[in-house]
């Protein structure tokens, strides 16, 4: 959020000297409500002082205009604020006014994202400010604000914190609110949710007792934001809804705008208000975009995504997205800016350090000169040499820069293990030499391989020797192939060869490297390993490259079917289109989705998609054919009836001899009854059929929980399940319930939690934990914007809770693992198998 009112409010620890005569009593009540009252009751005050202006001392003229700009900024003119507060600077001004006149202009300056001219102003700051040291603490906090600006959230906490020991032993009560106010706004963007939400408590407080209105509600937004951030929303709605009042009764716009953006997420996330959310969001979409705060527009434009999704309006949702992250690739360039902007002050800075070194250097050389001529050659020497050395360093620097980028851009294009290709740079060459191939009417030919029962070689001869193996063939195949054709590891143990040759040259290439594969010996084991390829010839009918390395990519899954060991060519003239591929589609598609299978879903002749509505959207917008699922899924419909209408839609266009691709959300095999269904269905009936693996929510959770199911073991139970089958949990252990919200649904019909169904779970779970057993519910996130949901709560608080259908339970282990004797033995374990060597 803004800089709210600009840190500047420090110059108001006034304790000017008190003089006898009128006009200075008049100057020292205006200087008094502009921070006690709104700021059109100080321009009023000024302009009646309009005709004595004459009789004002050029200091009393200089006070007046630093508040009249200050009302400026505040009214949200920021830039002839700005530019007034330049002009000022110019002026001859008493120590302690210039001190106060820096804080407020490079506040003002970072409003408006003036980052060069803020840093700069920061720098004269710090040079003036010991003529005016009684100032250090309102500097401190506009220097730990900018810092935080940059993302140097440590630095900023530590200026903050020494801003703070300034004023709290001391009795300004308007001092130790602007120090509490940095102290938060560092916890916040360090993502310190509670602490934040702590530090703006003590802000309430300390502002309210220094009569600050607008940073009373400064206090109360933060709070809000914090609150939001933990998911609290009901309660952050009240705190935002306060402070967007009293930052509209102090005409502090910037502040209401934020503090409209707080109210309208809570309206959103409580689902109830959506209206007035929409409303808030446009009048604040507008005012953003005029202000140009691509931060503040991309949050905006979020908000809205979640209003749309929340509506069922979807589309929307996808076209809000698409514009939060251009505004988020703005932002994210303006905080470069800043980066860019704070870095040339730090050189700034040390360089005048070292202008200072050498011209104290200087000094005493000249000194040196008056008493001995002989030491001043000595010292010019010393100085040449230093220069050449300082060259003969800067010459060694740029060598070394130079062989790194060019090692740097090496292993961008390269697989660090093989020394081949890696994945990206042999499509990105691979599509120059197919298109010149095509173009020159040659042949062109895709090979994938793969080491054949890969796995059992790092089981049954340890990762070192998988290792090893895919070293060597890398090696190998680097020697058979030569200048021929292009060659990489397109992942795992998987390989992927372009040749500017027809299907026979690459057989017998083939052949060759079979030939040149040898046994290893790694740790004094030996063994052997075997390939299965697959080939496809370009012949005319393949529109791109992708097409023709998946054709090859079939053929090799024909070789491996048909028994390994071998090369399969596949014919495009005569190769059947028909069978199955079921792929996920991850928890985040744009994230998540892997290339395989958005080949599979480019290449197919038919898409099915049960995916969440973004995914959806993403890949409608290349396969605009998709044939939704989620359209089966009616209120009040059995869900078992559903399965079979999608199992019968699938398998009517596997049967029709069509390639289809099946693509379900997340991992497609997880607690997904469909996916399995129709591979057991298409392989029965000698149609091909197979899955590819997608990221689960079960992954995300370890991820962002930073759990290690190896340490205590994992239980992993559909709610429902537990309840109705005599199951026990593994207390000592991890347990996941998933599909909490449906928690007794027998009828299949369910798409919400019900209170009796979550109160069953609960009594039945009593059995085994006490009731304030911490728990947490999860929910992973969709988005690259969005958070995951981790709420901890007691067990016997979760009828209570929010839920959706797709909110897990994580139950947390209870008590120490005990061995068989019934000692205590988890660190035992977890030492002895840190000492076992790698873990898969």
């Amino acid at each position: 959020m803004y800089r709210l009112i600009f840190i500047a409010f420090l110059w108001l620890a006034l304790s000017a000297p008190a003089f006898s005569d009128v006009l200075e009593t008049e100057v020292a009540e205006i200087e008094r409500l502009a921070v006690t009252a709104h700021w059109q009751q100080s321009n009023a005050r000024i302009e009646g002082l309009a005709p004595r202006i004459d009789e004002l001392t050029p200091d009393q003229r200089q006070r007046l205009d630093f508040v009249r700009l200050r009302n400026l900024g505040l009214a949200g003119d920021q830039a002839s604020a700005i530019a007034g507060l330049a002009e000022l600077l110019q002026q001859q001004l008493a120590p302690r006014l210039r001190m106060r006149v820096y804080v407020t202009a490079i506040s003002m300056a970072a409003n408006v994202e003036d980052w060069p001219r803020a840093f700069a102003w920061l720098g004269e700051g710090l040079s003036a400010l010991p003529e005016a040291p009684g100032e250090a603490a309102g500097l401190l906090g506009v220097a730990s604000y900018l810092h935080t600006l940059v993302g140097e959230t440590g630095k900023a906490r530590e200026l903050a914190l020494r801003a703070l020991e300034l004023v709290e032993t001391g009795t300004d009560a308007r001092a130790l609110c602007l120090a509490l106010a940095d102290m938060a706004l560092a916890e916040d963007h360090a993502h310190n949710f509670r602490e934040a939400e702590t530090w703006r408590r003590r802000q309430i407080d300390a502002c309210t007792r220094a009569g600050e209105p607008v940073f009373v509600a400064n206090g109360k937004y933060g709070v809000g934001k914090m609150l939001a951030g933990q998911g609290r929303h009901d309660e952050a709605l009240r705190w935002a809804r306060e402070a967007l009042a009293e930052f509209q009764a102090a005409g502090f716009a910037a502040g209401a705008w934020s503090a409209r953006l707080v109210v309208a997420e809570s309206l959103i996330e409580s689902d109830r208000g959506l209206d007035e959310a929409g409303s808030l969001l446009e009048d604040a979409l507008d005012y953003y975009q005029t202000q140009e705060s691509h931060f503040a527009i991309a949050e905006t434009e979020g908000l809205l995504a979640r209003l749309a999704e929340r509506r069922g309006e979807l589309t929307e949702a996808l076209a809000h997205f698409r514009t939060a992250m251009g505004a988020s690739e703005a932002a994210e360039r303006d905080g470069r800016e800043r980066r860019l902007a704070y870095l040339q002050v730090e050189f700034d800075t040390r360089l005048k350090e070292h202008q200072i070194a050498l011209l104290e250097a200087g000094r005493e050389l000249a000194a040196v000169q008056v008493t001995a001529t002989k030491r001043t050659q000595l010292l010019l020497a010393v100085g040449v040499a230093g220069l050449l050395v300082t060259a003969i360093l800067l010459w060694g620097l740029l060598r070394r820069s130079a062989r790194e980028r060019r090692r740097y851009r090496w292993q961008s294009e390269h697989d660090s293990l093989t020394r081949l290709y890696n994945y990206q740079q042999i499509r990105r060459l691979g599509e120059a030499a197919f298109a010149s191939a095509r173009s020159a009417r040659r042949p062109f030919t895709a090979i994938v391989a793969d080491i054949d029962r890969f796995k059992q070689v790092n089981d049954s001869h340890g990762h070192a020797a998988g290792d090893e193996a895919l070293r060597s063939l890398g090696s190998w195949i680097s020697e058979v192939v030569g200048g021929q054709g292009i060659a990489g590891r397109s992942g795992g143990d998987e390989f992927t060869i372009l040749l500017d040759a027809d299907a026979n040259e690459a057989e017998a290439l083939l052949q060759r490297l079979g030939e040149r594969i040898e046994p290893i010996t790694v740790f004094g084991q030996t063994f052997r390993f075997k390939l299965s390829s697959g080939i496809c010839q370009d012949d005319g009918s393949i529109d791109t490259l992708e097409q023709l390395i998946h054709q090859a990519d079939q053929a090799l899954y024909r070789a491996k079917h048909d028994g390994r060991d071998r090369v399969v060519r596949r014919d495009m003239a005569t190769s059947s289109t028909s069978g199955l591929v079921v792929v996920g589609s991850g928890i985040e598609f744009g994230r998540h989705v892997s290339e395989r299978c958005l080949s599979e879903i480019r290449e197919a002749q038919v898409v099915f998609c049960l995916t969440d509505p973004f995914a959806l959207a993403m890949i409608s917008s290349f396969r605009p054919d998709a044939i939704n699922l989620g359209a089966h899924y009616l209120p009040g419909r059995d869900r078992r009836e559903i399965y079979r209408e999608i199992d019968a839609a699938i398998m009517a266009e596997v049967r029709a001899g069509k390639q289809v691709c099946a693509v379900f959300y997340g991992h497609p095999g997880v607690f997904a009854d469909v996916p399995h269904a129709v591979i057991r269905k298409a392989r029965a009936e000698g149609i091909p059929a197979r899955m590819e693996p997608g990221v689960s929510a079960e992954a995300c959770l370890y991820a962002d929980l930073g759990i290690d199911p190896g340490q205590r073991g994992v239980q992993s139970l559909e709610a429902t399940h537990f309840l109705v089958y005599d199951r026990r949990p593994d207390t000592a252990g991890l347990v996941l319930l998933w599909q909490v919200a449906l928690s007794g649904d027998l009828s299949c019909t369910r798409l919400h939690a019900e209170p009796e169904g979550l109160q069953a779970l609960v009594d039945r779970l009593l059995r085994w934990y006490p009731a304030d057993h911490e728990v947490v519910l999860y929910e992973a996130a969709r988005l690259p914007i969005e958070q995951p949901r981790i709420e901890r709560l007691r067990l016997a608080d979760l009828p209570g809770a929010r839920y959706e259908e797709y909110t897990t339970l994580v139950i947390p282990p209870l008590g120490e693992l005990r061995d068989v004797q019934g000692a205590d033995c988890e660190d035992h374990i977890v030492a002895a198998v840190a000492g076992s060597g790698p873990r898969a």
